[in-house]
């Protein structure tokens, strides 16, 4: 009987600790959807909502068989997983070789599956091959800083799956397309992409109600010819969009003034916000949390991209938000580095006891000779 009330106790606190995790999700996203946190936040619900489960099955008769059956399906399909992604991310950098320029952006899904495949090895050579014992720090370092980037990778793929179905819903007065490179003057299929995006939005937006304006933002680069918000204009009332619902903003370059000069010409024309921005799927999670350290009513929403240029590109948009809060990789690094410190100092004092000993051996009698070493 003591049995039951201690795994029905263990079940409530599990229920407490889900709950917390869940208001406190429930919270921050009524607060603000576009923040990384949400991402977290999830991740905590499902692991704790996952753990209780598995308590509320164990309790029932068979549970823990059907618990231990069901552990070791996701041990196997996790084991698969990780096998099968370090390959899928050398293929698809391949084909990222032979489709488009050779860049480092473009190489990051190449890059990171040898770097997975190479880990292992990596980390049982210095046990295997004996080497000096300051490399089983560097291994733990290894693992450490592997488990720190991974944990916030999914938060960060948790928090992009959350805010791909809240940001259409917002419900927006005007519509920006973020710029990119235009060829020869035209534009291409990626920026054609969010384009079309931003016409749909600004079509469902506006049904039954005020027509919604688009604003194509995008200055004019090195190697471009004219500034890319002047061809998206053309290409939108070139696609049935009317001319005056088009506003061209010329001027931007980068992501922040594509939002800002975007923002501030809608406003000069007296619409109100909030504002949906349309970009590529894989940047749509940095762009709306760029609006929102701009502090700007701004959502963003993704077009469809290229199955082959995703993961190389969502890689190097999850670098560029790895640059926002330096000072957590900061801490997180000073404490990656600090148990490195130890393990290293544990790993010689371990291997060399010997020496240690000796060398406080002589030392002890050098000090206790009446004679000293002088005398030798």
């Amino acid at each position: 009987m003591s049995d039951v009330v201690a795994t029905a106790w263990s079940v409530a606190l599990s229920v407490a600790v889900c709950a917390f995790w869940a208001v406190w999700l429930a919270h921050s996203l009524r607060v603000d959807r576009r923040r990384l946190r949400n991402g977290f936040l999830a991740i905590a619900v499902v692991y704790t909502g996952v753990a209780l489960l598995g308590q509320v099955v164990a309790l029932a008769p068979g549970g823990e068989t059907a618990m231990g059956w069901a552990t070791l399906a996701f041990v196997g399909l996790l084991g698969v997983g990780m096998l099968a992604l370090p390959v899928f991310l050398v293929l698809n950098g391949l084909t990222m070789v032979r489709r488009e320029r050779r860049s480092l952006g473009n190489l990051l899904s190449l890059l990171v599956g040898l770097a997975m495949l190479a880990a292992p090895f990596v980390v049982v050579a210095p046990f295997v091959l004996d080497v000096v014992p300051w490399t089983l720090g560097l291994v733990v370092g290894l693992v450490l800083g592997t488990a720190w980037l991974g944990f916030v990778f999914l938060g960060f793929v948790a928090q992009t799956l959350l805010y791909r179905r809240s940001a259409a819903k917002v419900p927006a007065h005007g519509v920006i397309v973020l710029g990119s490179k235009v060829v020869g003057g035209r534009v291409p299929p990626l920026l054609a992409a969010r384009l079309a995006a931003g016409v749909e939005a600004a079509e469902r937006l506006g049904a039954g109600g005020a027509p919604v304006p688009i604003v194509p933002s995008g200055g004019q680069g090195a190697d471009e010819d004219r500034p890319e918000g002047v061809a998206m204009g053309e290409w939108l009332t070139g696609h049935g969009v009317p001319a005056d619902r088009v506003l061209v903003e010329d001027r931007a370059r980068t992501t922040r003034e594509n939002l800002t000069l975007g923002v501030a010409l809608l406003r000069e024309h007296g619409v109100p916000g909030p504002y949906l921005v349309a970009t590529n799927n894989y940047h749509a999670p940095r762009a709306a949390l760029e609006a929102m350290d701009l502090g700007l009513d701004v959502h963003a929403v993704g077009a469809p991209t290229a199955g082959y240029y995703f993961p190389s590109a969502y890689l190097r948009e999850f670098v560029a938000v790895l640059r926002r809060r330096p000072a957590v990789h900061v801490v997180a690094a000073a404490g990656i580095v600090l148990v490195v410190a130890l393990v290293t100092l544990v790993a010689v004092a371990r291997r060399y006891p010997g020496d240690r000993d000796r060398r406080a051996s002589v030392t002890y009698t050098q000090k206790r000779s009446p004679q000293n070493h002088k005398y030798i």
